[in-house]
């Protein structure tokens, strides 16, 4: 659709992401190529457990479903601090924690997302059917952003990538405008060969039209003029440079930007990899990619600011110590090398 991210309105407004496809040149254009998005009468949902039957396979939850590894702390989602490697079993993790009233948000390729709430719904008990026929929206305990969590069911054959998704989350923990996953994966409990993660933060959309107040877009073009737009822009450059110094790439860059705020969160990250020090030529070529892709999303208009912003960045971290987050490495010279020469040259 024109001007559209791939998302859908739901009472209440609840969306952590939707996978974005390709943008045309003027950035106008998001076309649907990794997610499908289904209306209430092409999903099959049960009682419970709940189930969704969906084009790449099925999907099914009781609520609550126990997850193994993550906890609330002061407040927060966050991945415990005892939970063993992520070659460990699940079930020997110390802590689980429940959630709630599970809602399908999308699905492609690597698997099926669906948001849930860590708070138990006061409906819960009182509704004899599953989420088609749920209690009107004012009876719906209205928790913040921060009590929701995404889950992400893999297929059979996507298993890796989905593993491997939490692995670089993990190492982008520290890296801003990035989504989390909290604990390690978990085995998918009704079909042997798949797995669970666990994401956040979820992106709240408050309306479906990415071009208002509260919606979400995959486009800076989109976001409103002003201080707006040089947030994202900021946002482009610190997450980029964020990957690079903790050595990680994707060439399927994927961003969500909230259209009157400018705030942006990179998704989807199972073709993510890792790079080494020093470059090998495959892993130079990718980082060429990956930049490349990131120029992308800056408007003509904006050049000059994302310009100053990734001079900004590179003069904290070309040496250890003399960064923001001192717990990240430095930059790696070719890595600069190769930032300089495409952003300086490019924009």
């Amino acid at each position: 659709n024109k001007n559209d991210i791939l998302a859908f309105k739901r009472e209440p407004h609840r969306h952590r992401y939707q996978d974005v496809g390709d943008v045309d040149n003027d950035g106008a254009t998001v076309t649907a190529t990794t997610t499908t998005l289904l209306s209430s009468s092409e999903v099959s949902t049960g009682n419970s457990p709940y189930s969704w039957n969906l084009p790449n396979g099925n999907v099914r939850f009781e609520s609550p479903l126990s997850f193994a590894g993550i906890e609330v702390r002061d407040g927060r989602l966050k991945s415990d601090p005892a939970s063993p490697p992520p070659s460990s079993s699940p079930s020997s993790m110390p802590s689980s924690i429940s959630l709630w009233d599970p809602t399908f948000l999308g699905s492609g390729g690597s698997g099926a997302v669906f948001s849930f709430s860590t708070s138990r719904p006061n409906y819960f008990n009182s509704q004899p059917s599953g989420p088609k026929d749920a209690a009107p929206t004012e009876n719906r305990v209205d928790d913040d952003d921060d009590d929701m969590v995404a889950i992400k069911v893999s297929w059979k054959r996507s298993r890796s990538s989905v593993e491997n998704e939490c692995d670089i989350l993990h190492s982008l923990e520290n890296v801003p405008h990035v989504e989390r996953c909290l604990g390690v994966p978990n085995a998918y409990p009704y079909e042997e060969g798949r797995v669970m993660i666990a994401l956040a933060p979820v992106v709240v959309a408050k309306s479906s039209d990415p071009l208002s107040d509260g919606g979400i877009t995959s486009s800076l073009n989109n976001v409103r003029r002003g201080a707006p737009q040089r947030n994202a822009v900021r946002g482009v450059v610190e997450a980029m440079v964020g990957m690079l110094r903790v050595g990680v790439y994707t060439l399927d860059v994927q961003p969500l930007v909230m259209a009157d705020t400018g705030e942006v969160m990179f998704i989807d990250f199972t073709e993510a990899k890792h790079f080494s020090d020093p470059l090998t030529p495959s892993d130079e070529s990718s980082l060429v990619g990956f930049c490349s892709e990131m120029i992308a999303l800056i408007p003509d208009a904006l050049s000059d600011v994302a310009v100053e912003d990734l001079v900004t960045e590179l003069n904290g971290v070309r040496v250890s110590g003399s960064s923001r987050n001192d717990e990240m490495p430095p930059l790696p010279e070719k890595v600069v090398d190769i930032l300089e020469n495409m952003w300086m040259d490019t924009l």
